[in-house]
């Protein structure tokens, strides 16, 4: 005897499928009853029509359509709405629109499932028209019908702090707001969106029965707008509450104390993570890495990656990340390593940030491995990566294989034309520099303030005064860029290079007084270049006030006297940085030669191959006398005789990297040197003549770009 079974049993097998979140079984439970002959009613389609939602499976959901039309249930308003949710979820509003046309009778629960459609797809003032009719028709909206729309208003399309008002108006007037929970958690994302804390304060506090998102939405809100404080103060006032903490709410938290930097709050935070349980979930235990590192704490982010049961992609890229952004490239690399040695894959992100610790290192040989790992598991479409690798070739002086891959870039955005535009002027190819970024602004993408602080930069590194002015003017009339102190040290560096000292002056004296700590540096430097002893004392007076605890400043200082043989004033101003215990940056210089670094010091004697290096320093010196070579000895900063200051000059740290590179690489190879300080006026016309002399192309980037000696002469045409 073969027994069906009937249509209920189906239906609670269905009602109970959409309970456990198994959507695609819902499907195949309906195809199979639909096989058996039976046909879905009211409660039936409804369900199915939710899970296609679920799974935005619109082939599916055009299926069960005509299985309404077939089975007579195209006038049924319970079904007829939950047609339009469907076709909503599934990005079909012309359909759900069709659909909500021809119904032949409509309840307030089909007018907000429309108008949550036109929300849905950020269609506001639509959204707002609908809400009109529905008060025209004499219906009360409900709180249903507010919430839908406001999650509309916060998409960035759309922005409107004005229509969010208005709902809230029409909430206070219909009573909504203090009783419906849903709805005034939404007025308060909404407010907080907009940057309203004060009207999402009142909304919390009007709020009788606070539930755990009201709590977290205005924590979260008081990180969003920088406010710790209150933010921390909100949270132990719900922890007098009986409500749990969750996890959402931990994630606020300590991307909070991330963001805040304080490691004693963030401990605190950590406690209550482990006290809960939550320490491995994700995306809590990344966080909490990332947390860790910013508070500049390596040792905890170490332990708590280590702890982890199950290391996520994401906490990989979180400890990585962390290497990088303390300044520990290798250890970063290493990491990245073991990573590769895993089942675990690393993501664009993961790539974006390994990228940028090979940048700092500046190591091409690492960074071309790094590429070759990229396009062979299909990872170089991905625009985070593409910009990265412009970044790190252009870091590491391979401008013309960053141009390379700039120019392979399908959809440029802002940064992708941003990096490329900063390679340039770090390597004072002002023109190519101010080329793109007229390129930029002709494919419609608008500038910003980082853009147009590599502009300032080319300019001043490429002496290209008028144009510096133009853009620096240009941005803020144009477009509205209110300029920072980086912009304004960078257009006195412009004005201070070319000679233009009193009208560097008077730029300094314009500026806001709370932007003018950066300008006196570049302003410093130009005077002692031009020997203007009296605007350079004025400079040093004001760098030491506004900031006497910097030991470069006083070196700055200091190198103004001993440029005019003001030795006394010289000596009293290093002995400022001997008794106030003022750490100096101490020079070097390192190069890269198959994959291994080799750092030298001024007069550095402790490299294992140092009698060859110096033997072929003393070989260069003759070749260098031969060329016409002449010691510039006021650049040595010390009161020293002729001959011990041109002693001093000659073992310099970049002259013994590529005395080192000369015996260490094969004839024609290009050396690549890295310098932590500003290269000296002798050096670079010695670097010059060797570029001759050898035949070499010599890359040296120093504290403040980049310089291509070749056949002696440089890229910066002798203005740096």
């Amino acid at each position: 005897m073969n027994l069906k079974r009937p249509l209920f049993l189906w239906n609670l097998m269905i009602r109970d499928s959409i309970n456990h979140g198994l959507f695609s079984h819902t499907l195949q439970l309906y195809a199979s009853m639909f096989h058996t002959g039976l046909h879905g009613n009211s409660f039936t389609f409804p369900l199915v029509f939710k899970a296609c939602s679920n799974l935005t499976s619109i082939d599916f959901a055009i299926q069960l359509h005509s299985h309404v039309f077939r089975n007579g249930f195209h006038a049924d308003l319970f079904v007829q709405t939950a047609l339009i949710d469907m076709y909503s979820s599934c990005s079909r509003l012309g359909s759900s629109r069709k659909v909500f046309d021809e119904m032949p009778m409509r309840s307030l629960v089909s007018w907000n499932s429309i108008i949550s459609a036109y929300s849905r797809a950020f269609r506001v003032n639509e959204a707002f028209l609908l809400l009109k009719e529905v008060w025209v028709l004499g219906l009360q909206p409900s709180s249903s019908t507010f919430v839908s729309i406001l999650s509309g208003c916060c998409h960035p399309d759309n922005h409107s702090l004005f229509h969010c008002l208005s709902i809230h108006g029409c909430a206070i007037k219909l009573g909504l707001t203090n009783c419906e929970i849903p709805l005034a958690n939404s007025l308060l994302n909404a407010y907080i969106h907009f940057g309203q804390m004060d009207r999402a304060r009142f909304i919390f506090n009007n709020i009788e029965e606070k539930s755990l998102i009201s709590w977290t939405t205005i924590i979260g809100g008081y990180f969003r707008v920088g406010n710790v404080d209150e933010a921390f103060s909100l949270f132990n006032q719900m922890r007098q509450t009986s409500l749990s903490l969750d996890s959402v709410l931990f994630v606020i938290l300590v991307s909070g104390c991330a963001q805040e930097g304080n490691i004693i709050l963030a401990s605190s935070v950590h406690s209550l993570v482990l006290k809960a349980g939550s320490d491995d979930e994700e995306p809590i235990n990344h966080l909490l890495v990332t947390m860790y590192a910013n508070c500049g704490d390596l040792v905890s982010a170490r332990k708590t990656f280590h702890m982890a049961n199950d290391r996520s992609i994401s906490l990989w890229t979180s400890m990585i990340g962390g290497y990088t952004h303390l300044g520990y490239p290798e250890e970063a690399f290493n990491l990245f390593r073991k990573l590769l040695s895993t089942a675990t894959k690393p993501t664009g992100a993961t790539l974006a940030i390994i990228l940028s610790a090979y940048a700092d290192l500046q190591s091409l040989s690492m960074g071309k491995e790094i590429e070759e790992y990229i396009l062979m598991n299909g990872l170089g479409s991905d625009t985070r990566v593409q910009t990265s690798l412009i970044h790190m070739f252009c870091r590491c002086g391979a401008i013309k294989k960053a141009r390379e891959l700039f120019e392979r870039v399908t959809n440029k955005d802002l940064v992708v034309w941003s990096s490329m535009i900063n390679g340039y002027a770090t390597h004072g190819m002002g023109e190519e520099a101010l080329s793109l970024f007229h390129n930029m602004q002709s494919s419609g993408i608008k500038p910003d303030s980082v853009v147009y602080k590599s502009i300032l930069t080319a300019c001043s590194h490429s002496g290209l005064v008028a144009d510096g002015m133009k853009y620096f003017h240009s941005m803020q009339k144009d477009f509205g860029i209110q300029p920072t102190s980086e912009h304004y040290a960078c257009l006195v560096d412009l004005l201070g290079r070319a000679g233009q000292l009193n009208l560097a002056v008077r730029i300094i004296q314009e500026m806001p007084v709370e932007e003018q700590a950066l300008a006196w540096g570049p302003l410093l430097s130009a005077c002692r270049t031009y020997c203007n002893i009296e605007l350079g004392e004025l400079a040093a007076k004001k760098l030491l006030d506004l900031n006497p605890e910097s030991a470069s400043n006083c070196v700055l200082v200091a190198n103004l006297y001993t440029s005019v043989g003001k030795w006394e004033k010289a000596a009293t101003t290093r002995r400022l940085i001997k008794e106030e215990q003022l750490i100096k940056e101490r020079g070097w210089s390192h190069i890269e030669i198959n994959g291994c670094f080799h750092v030298f010091f001024a007069g550095d004697r402790s490299h294992p191959q140092s009698i060859g290096i110096y033997n072929k320093l003393e070989e260069l010196n003759v070749k260098l006398r031969e060329a016409g070579y002449g010691a510039q000895i006021e650049m040595v900063t010390h009161d020293l005789e002729k001959e011990e200051k041109e002693a001093a000059l000659k073992v310099h740290s970049e002259r013994l990297a590529v005395a080192f590179g000369l015996i260490a690489t094969k004839a024609g190879t290009t050396l690549r040197i890295i310098k932590n300080l500003r290269t000296c006026g002798d050096c670079h016309s010695a670097l010059k003549i060797i570029s001759k002399v050898t035949n070499r192309l010599l890359i040296v980037r120093d504290g403040q770009r980049f310089h291509h000696f070749e056949s002696g002469s440089c890229s910066c045409k002798d203005y740096w």
